[in-house]
């Protein structure tokens, strides 16, 4: 550092050299007296004391700059250098509560908000566990940041809720923390990992009979199954369906899509329109069409998946020649408890794992569902949903009584690497069948675009075009029948036989047009 006047200017500045590059702190010592010619000439008195004074001040910053060089006070000299203004850098502690406030083009969903609100505050207690002298989140070290995501990776996660956890602390730090180079990010030059993906299955023509079966009964959740199935929209989507949205009339629903904010434009197929004319013939003064499950979607979307997955896992175990799985065999409490507690100890430290262990201990205790919601203050769906899983996931009877939901390790597969099981038939799913069956009866993938919102085409292609083989074979068949030999050429034999056998001499011309046409399509 060096000290230096400036022309245009009536105060005294430091001179600060950073990343090769020179810059000038105000010390905030007025200049006095007259200036020399040069700032190594002596001046007249009230010069030279003003020189003392920014002396002084110079020294005294350096000093600082010296005693921290790498610590939080140089950091912020550093980006004060940078914007030109003060700066503050936010409390670890609150890191979760800075990211709610950065500013977005659109809020984020509550359920991916409280996620991520949830895994920030993992990563807050976890670094003031282990580097306790980073109270604010710059004082982050690069070396606590790998460590925390090794952390991670042992908690053996899936690589995409890892890479999720990754994107999220580099992209907070770059947000809260944008005043220096990317170097500075701890997280910056970590690696995404390879993940595995897992595709919703379609369903047959077989398995939507049955489904439409299975909960042809079920005032409450058959109309949200029969939207998703006609028109592939997206779980809230289809519980939230306003009136304002359909116009029966025209036949087309026009939705503002929650997830991506597109308009599409479906029209009403006739089953859907008559589940809509029912819906209409009772309705309330509720703006939205299913006013029960909208109702449930906003309170416990989880209400809503289990009831779909039971409708599913019904029809599905209807056609299956297998029967119904057998439950669980009665297990002794100790052990019951000791499964739970390894699998939630797998799941880490997080509310929901909080609430799971709260709702199975009052459980346990010998609480029905009623005392259970009233002691933990979860919702009917929340306890069921929790029981569910442990039962499933330990393999240990836990559900007392004869009202079991059916079992949905049907509609579940294993994960190579990963906590949880991956879906393959759930809502989504009739999205991706929607879209196959679409794609396989040769609707252009622009209309197809417009029902789904989707902005891109590969998107499409990769995650929902998911024909079974013998579909796709015969799709070929049909769209390529010069490539596939003497098979292809048998409808056009037998069509020009019909011609010739049917033919007149009144039709003499017509059908040579015909019979050209045919030979020309061999």
């Amino acid at each position: 550092m060096a000290l230096v006047i400036k022309r245009t200017s009536s105060w005294w500045y430091a001179l600060f050299k950073s990343n090769g590059r020179r810059r000038a702190i105000n010390l905030k010592v007025r200049i006095e007296g007259t200036r020399p010619a040069s700032i190594g000439d002596t001046g007249d008195d009230a010069f030279e004391r003003s020189r003392g004074k920014a002396i002084e001040a110079h020294d005294q910053l350096l000093r600082k700059f010296e005693e921290d060089r790498t610590g939080e006070r140089a950091l912020k000299r550093l980006a004060e250098l940078k914007v030109g203004r003060e700066v503050t850098f936010p409390k670890l502690a609150d890191l979760a509560d800075h990211w709610n406030k950065i500013p977005r083009r659109k809020a984020p969903d509550g359920q991916y908000a409280n996620q991520c609100r949830l895994r920030l505050k993992r990563f807050a207690t976890w670094v003031a566990e282990h580097q306790s002298d980073a109270t604010e989140f710059v004082a982050v070290k690069p070396e606590t940041a790998k460590a925390f995501m090794e952390a991670e990776a042992k908690r053996e996660v899936s690589p995409k809720t890892w890479n999720d956890m990754l994107k999220l602390l580099r992209a907070t730090f770059k947000h809260l923390h944008p005043h220096l180079s990317d170097g500075s990010n701890p997280f910056h030059g970590l690696v995404t990992k390879a993940t595995e993906t897992v595709n919703r299955e379609p369903f047959t023509v077989e398995e939507l009979k049955a489904i439409i079966e299975a909960c042809a009964n079920d005032d409450f959740i058959r109309p949200v199954i029969v939207t998703g199935m006609c028109t592939a929209m997206r779980r809230g989507d289809c519980c939230l369906l306003k009136w304002s949205d359909v116009d029966l009339a025209a036949g087309f629903l026009s939705v503002k899509t929650a997830k991506t904010g597109e308009t599409v434009d479906i029209p009403i197929f006739p089953t859907l329109a008559e589940e809509l004319a029912r819906a209409k013939a009772k309705a309330g003064t509720s703006e939205f069409s299913f006013p029960d499950p909208a109702l449930m979607y906003r309170s416990n979307p989880d209400g809503i998946t289990w009831r779909v997955k039971q409708v599913i896992a019904r029809a599905l175990d209807s056609l299956s020649p297998k029967g119904t799985p057998a439950l669980p065999e009665a297990t002794d409490p100790a052990e019951v408890r000791a499964r739970v507690e390894a699998y939630l100890g797998r799941l880490g430290d997080s509310a929901r794992v909080s609430r799971m262990r709260a709702v199975f201990d009052a459980y346990a205790g010998g609480a029905n569902l009623g005392q259970v919601m009233a002691t933990t203050g979860c919702s009917r769906g929340t306890v069921s949903n929790y029981l569910n899983e442990l039962e499933r996931e330990t393999g240990a009877s836990i559900i007392r009584g004869n009202r079991r939901g059916v079992k949905v390790d049907v509609l579940q597969r294993d994960r190579e690497n990963g906590q949880r099981r991956a879906s393959l038939h759930d809502f989504h799913s009739f999205r991706v069948t929607w879209i196959t069956l679409a794609l396989a009866a040769g609707v252009p993938l622009e209309l197809v675009q417009r029902v789904t919102g989707h902005r891109t085409v590969a998107v499409v292609l990769k995650h929902y075009f998911r024909p079974g083989r013998e579909d796709f074979k015969q799709v070929l068949f049909k769209a390529m029948p010069n490539m596939l030999g003497a098979t292809a050429l048998a409808p056009a034999k037998v069509n020009m036989r019909r011609i010739i056998e049917r033919m007149t001499h009144r039709t003499l011309k017509k059908d040579r047009v015909r019979l050209l046409g045919l030979l020309a399509s061999i």
